[in-house]
């Protein structure tokens, strides 16, 4: 492989990829609406809850092609109308990813367009509420919003949309419409849905996929004595907490506290960060976990116990925080949880209507809760087996636990990667290695998994979908380095991040060389990164890799420590647990490439490295020795 990779043509190579793939992928949208139509909303539903859909920015726009297309073919089918609300609301998804004002605008746009077309069809009521949140929202133009909403209210005072803009409305200053019957008759097509049923005084119905709740303020109020959160949202959700604990960059211990809210948008007022000065917490940030969960994350500083529940009319998550005896005393909070587990409401099926596709799947990860006091005095009073057994389980539940590691031989198949000395190619080293590798990993204990096992090709966007759909607890990409300068050497690990060195980038750039993404998408990238969980415990776990291997090296083989270093990785994108890319070495230097070659070198290394995940391991579960 080429030394460098220039930026502009891998671009160029990038965008010419993705419109070849999606012209092969899908179907013309001449012939069977009805049919192309099912397969695009498919396509759409499937994109919304992919964990790494964030990052494809290239996908969404694909997929709003795909239904203007569509919409253009339908002519005056009856189903034009329907297709033309999907390429709005397409784009009112991305927006929610990439947090680009264009996006929400272009959103915006489309569903006035869609209303304007077909303003008699039961979904022109939803486009408009839609636009109208929009405006109100991140688009941050209340008055047009209200000309949006008192327009719903006039064309369709019966509709289903009613009650939510004149909520809508309220919260805009704005006095309903009078409910009058519209000169235009309402669409009576079968399409529409039959009416709901009146709502009751308590409040809309629970969240759910085709009707989620909106979370519209995330207020902290703090006193000496500890502090209170609460999440008002418009209607009620099942939600899931859960406590861990972080390493910054100076050594100390960060305590989070998450909170996911199912089925969940954010409102025009949360803020994605804000910082307090003092008190029980210090941090609080807000965002998009997957498309349909919005996480919560507080950092907190001097706690000692903490009590979550939800209450009612209007539904609100409550987390109440008691502050510890005195800050700085040295002691590391015990933290508490006391009363019950959070509240999990089951929603019922989602109706039929413009905001569902196919129905997405539930969320198979229950509710989670930290050590509550009794917890506590049991691991204190039980025998030293029992005490491990519970402590165990309580690992496993805050997801701290360590079994499965998924091994990512880089390239493969018609991707060669680097070509070195002697005859060398890249992908037949990192499968030799990676198999070495999940052996030794066996031997200590660990469940091992593989992208591939055999000389095939995986698209890197593809490999981190794996991990996550087998639900590993770590990531290991292999792969080897090149470079003009034959004394180019060493041993370097990398996590997820913006780069910090021209190194860094030129690696980074060789080993996305064959992704679908387009290089000069930052925002999407950034935006994954921002909200992207694991990006201080992936530092971690390259710090422990990068040492334990170089230490097993230095008995026999000398190499240079490179360092563990940070860069965008489009391989490391989108994995829900950490994850890291090793290069085992130059395959351009004349003694690497020799090494690498080498079971010897090659069972040394992998010791080292096995070494290295075996001490990231106790390291996080850190109850394991009660």
């Amino acid at each position: 492989m080429a030394e460098s990779v220039s930026l502009k043509m891998l671009a160029r190579a990038a965008v010419l990829a993705v419109v070849l793939c999606f012209a092969a992928a899908w179907p013309a949208p001449a012939g069977d609406v009805a049919a192309n139509y099912q397969a695009a909303v498919k396509e759409f539903d499937m994109l919304r809850k992919a964990p790494n859909s964030s990052g494809r920015r290239d996908l969404w726009k694909a997929l709003e092609a795909r239904f203007a297309a569509l919409a253009k073919a339908a002519g005056k089918d009856p189903l034009a109308a329907k297709i033309l609300y999907y390429p709005a609301w397409t784009n009112a998804e991305l927006g929610a990813r990439s947090y680009l004002e264009a996006d929400f605008a272009a959103a915006a746009a489309l569903y006035k367009r869609m209303a304007d077309a077909y303003a008699g069809h039961a979904w022109a009521d939803d486009a408009l509420l839609r636009r109208a949140d929009l405006l109100k929202g991140p688009l941050k133009k209340p008055d047009e919003a209200k000309a949006d909403l008192e327009l719903l209210l006039k064309l369709h005072p019966k509709g289903d949309m009613a009650a939510r803009a004149k909520a809508m409305l309220a919260e805009l200053g704005g006095a309903a419409a009078p409910e009058k019957v519209p000169d235009k008759a309402p669409d009576k097509s079968p399409a529409k849905a039959a009416a709901p049923a009146p709502e009751k005084k308590a409040g809309p119905p629970p969240a759910s996929p085709a009707k989620p709740a909106v979370l519209a303020r995330a207020s902290v109020s703090q006193s000496s004595t500890g502090g209170r959160l609460t999440l008002s949202l418009d209607r009620e959700t099942s939600f899931r907490y859960q406590l861990l604990e972080q390493k910054r960059p100076n050594g100390e211990t960060a305590r989070l506290l998450y909170i996911d809210l199912d089925n969940t948008r954010t409102g025009g007022d949360v803020p994605t960060e804000k910082r307090f000065a003092k008190g029980a917490v210090s941090r609080l940030r807000a965002g998009y976990f997957t498309p349909e969960t919005v996480r919560v994350v507080l950092e907190l500083a001097d706690v000692r116990q903490y009590e979550i529940h939800s209450e009612a009319d209007p539904f609100r998550v409550v987390l109440d925080l008691t502050a510890g005896p005195g800050q700085g005393d040295g002691k590391a909070p015990e933290f508490r949880a006391e009363a019950a587990p959070p509240k999990q409401s089951s929603p019922p099926a989602a109706e039929a209507g413009p905001d569902q596709g196919p129905p997405p799947g539930k969320s198979k990860k229950g509710a989670v809760s930290a050590p509550s006091a009794a917890d506590k005095a049991a691991l204190k009073t039980l025998p030293p087996a029992e005490a491990k057994k519970r402590a165990g389980n309580l690992l496993e539940q805050l997801g701290l636990s360590v079994r499965t590691v998924m091994i990512d031989p880089g390239h493969g198949g018609k991707d060669p990667g680097a070509q070195g000395l002697y005859g060398v190619t890249e992908k037949d080293v990192n499968l030799r290695f990676a198999k070495i590798l999940g052996e030794t990993l066996r031997r200590k204990g660990f469940e091992v998994l593989y992208t591939r096992t055999t000389d095939v090709f995986i698209p890197l966007e593809t490999r981190t979908e794996m991990a996550n759909t087998k639900g590993a607890d770590l990531f290991v990409s292999i792969h080897c380095n090149s470079h003009g300068d034959a004394g180019s050497q060493g041993l370097e690990t990398y996590s997820l991040n913006l780069a910090s060195s021209r190194d860094s980038v030129r690696v980074a750039a060789r080993e996305n060389a064959v992704s679908q993404k387009k290089v000069s998408d930052l925002q999407a990238i950034l935006t994954d990164l921002m909200l992207s969980a694991k990006t201080a415990e992936s530092k971690d776990l390259a710090r422990f890799v990068q040492k334990r291997s170089l230490a097993e090296l230095r008995g026999d083989w000398r190499t240079r420590d490179r360092g563990p270093h940070e860069a965008p990785f489009f391989v490391l994108i989108g994995a829900n647990m950490p994850a890291v890319l090793v290069e085992l070495g130059y395959i351009t230097n004349p003694d690497e490439a020799k090494r690498l070659t080498s079971e010897a070198y090659l069972q040394a290394l992998a010791k080292g490295m096995a070494d290295g995940l075996v001490a990231y391991k106790k390291r996080i579960e850190r109850y394991a020795d009660l």
